[in-house]
Parts: structure tokens; C-alpha cells; sequence
């Protein structure tokens, strides 16, 4: 079994950072297919949690059925000159995922669930509010025999402060607007990769976390393409194609 990731809420943002990073290679090279089993036994189990909204076992349930159809099967596309391009996707590297205090559990679980199964590690705050969710998805990661993919800090100031690292690539926040803005200053200034800022502002009815499509705003994509043609026949092909004789 690959070493867990634990909470370590006094370390240096360096090595949060770090842990983060180490953990996301080797949870986005086990493929969807595992990722989705790692989940589906998370969502199984918060099942018999007591103390456990059921909604948070039905939207993580609802987001990899999502993932099922869109992103678990590579998707074959012929070439014009007889190659063959296999697109698949990928996680995008480490999340931070913000929720102010009280905010919706089930935003904040479909965010996460979201940033997992598309192949990414995440960066959390440690809270008494989210325990339980992070106790049984540690069970379903040892029952799957992975690490957990998630590194814990004492607070969201912490989280904040770790926004300016380029190894950042997206940053998931429940709470409100104003907060919304301010968050979106900083990552805007930020130097190196483009962040992805992905919000759920509309604590009532949840507008982001019932997208369908939401699980695509936390990969993307890769093309594998292979030929075996000869030179000469792509370029008839080629010459074909335009019309030429």
C-alpha cells in the first residue's frame, strides 16, 4: 500500500506544496477507472455515517456517473493522413478547495469529488465541519490500497497564502461573492501557469454543483497520436485532400 498522505496542519507551505505534488502523480497515473472505484466505495460507505447529510453520498454518486460518460473511455479520432489520435484526459495538478465556515457541505463535497476523480491532488482545510468526510474517504483510499490524495492545513488563511505557488493549478471556493473577488485579484496576479477558479456562490440552489458538466473544469486533455504511414502516402493523402492531381 502506497504511503498516506496525513494531515499536517504546523508544516512549511513548501512542504504542503510538496506533499500535494507527490501525491497527485501517482493518484493520476492509476487511471479513471480506479479513481471512480475509490469514489464509488466513498460514497458507499458515508452512507451508513450517522451525523452524515445523505445528499453528500447522492452528489458524489451523481458527479462519477457524470465522469463515467465523459471522460472515463479515450476517445478515438482517424487522422486526415491515416494516423491514429487518441484523446484521454488528465488531472491538472494540485487544487486548493476553500469553503467558508458553515457554508454548504454538499458544494464543497461536489467540488471535491469533481477535482479527485479527474486526477488531481487537493489541498484542504482541517475542520471539525468536514472530518468525517475525510475519515471515511480515507477508509475507501485503504481499501483500495491508494494514498489519499489529500494534504490537510490549519486554516483557510494558510490556503490563501499558498495561491501565489505556481504549482497551484486551480482553486475550488464555496462562500460568497465578496470573498469571490478578492480571491479572483490574487490568483489573477499571479506569475507562471494559469489557474483555474472554479466557484459556488448560489448556497441555495447550488447551481455549480449540479453542472453536469462540472467534472471538465477540473482536467484536461491529452492527445496521443501514432502513424505508421509511410511518408509518401500521407503526402497523396495530403495532396488528395486539398485537390490537388
Amino acid at each position: 500500500m502506497r504511503e498516506t498522505i496525513e494531515i499536517a496542519p504546523n508544516v512549511s507551505d513548501l512542504r504542503i506544496i510538496n506533499q500535494a505534488a507527490d501525491a497527485w502523480l501517482p493518484w493520476n497515473a492509476i487511471g479513471v477507472e480506479e479513481r471512480l472505484a475509490v469514489l464509488d466505495q466513498w460514497s458507499a460507505l458515508l452512507k451508513f455515517q450517522q451525523g452524515i447529510d445523505l445528499l453528500a453520498s447522492q452528489v458524489i454518486e451523481y458527479h462519477c456517473q457524470q465522469a463515467t460518460k465523459l471522460i472515463a473511455e479515450p476517445l478515438n479520432m482517424p487522422g486526415p493522413t491515416g494516423e491514429s489520435n487518441v484523446l484521454s484526459t488528465s488531472g491538472r495538478g494540485v487544487f486548493l478547495i476553500m469553503a467558508e465556515e458553515n457554508s454548504s457541505v454538499i458544494a464543497f463535497t461536489a467540488l471535491l469529488s469533481c477535482a479527485l476523480v479527474g486526477g488531481n491532488s487537493v489541498i484542504v482545510t482541517d475542520t471539525e465541519e468536514h472530518k468525517a468526510l475525510f475519515d471515511v474517504l480515507q477508509q475507501a483510499c485503504d481499501l483500495s490500497m491508494v494514498a489519499m490524495p489529500v494534504c490537510f492545513v490549519k486554516d483557510n488563511q494558510v490556503l490563501k497564502d499558498l495561491l501565489d505557488d505556481d504549482v497551484v493549478a486551480g482553486v475550488g471556493y464555496v462562500g460568497d461573492e465578496q470573498k469571490v473577488i478578492e480571491l479572483n485579484r490574487i490568483i489573477a496576479a499571479r506569475t507562471g501557469q494559469i489557474a483555474t477558479f472554479i466557484t459556488e456562490t448560489d448556497l441555495l440552489q447550488l447551481e455549480t454543483s449540479r453542472d453536469q458538466n462540472l467534472v471538465l473544469r477540473f482536467i484536461t486533455e491529452k492527445t496521443l497520436s501514432t502513424n505508421v504511414t509511410a511518408v509518401g502516402g500521407n503526402a497523396t493523402l495530403l495532396a488528395l485532400g486539398c485537390g490537388e492531381e
